[in-house]
């Protein structure tokens, strides 16, 4: 099982990179939807949750939680992982 501050860090540096950010831009309790991510940083962020997590994360999830926070994805993840 991943551990959340690895995860919180991978998935910060993703969506900084995305979105051409500062790390310090970021908290723990920014909503995604804050970020202004389109379609495909969402997919980027399943890809990863994937690849780094073993972690299939459906767009549902997204959907059904629109003001999802940064400390909440990564919560979701870290508690998922494998």
């Amino acid at each position: 099982m991943a551990q959340y501050d690895e995860v919180y860090e991978k998935v910060s540096e993703m969506l900084c990179d995305a979105k051409d950010l500062e790390p310090d831009a970021l908290t723990p309790d920014s909503p995604l939807h804050q970020l202004k991510l389109d379609s495909l940083d969402y997919v980027e962020l399943m890809v990863l949750a994937k690849k780094e997590f073993g972690v299939s994360v459906e767009a549902d999830l997204f959907i059904n939680n629109p003001h999802i926070s940064l400390r909440e994805l990564c919560q979701y993840l870290s508690d998922h992982s494998q």
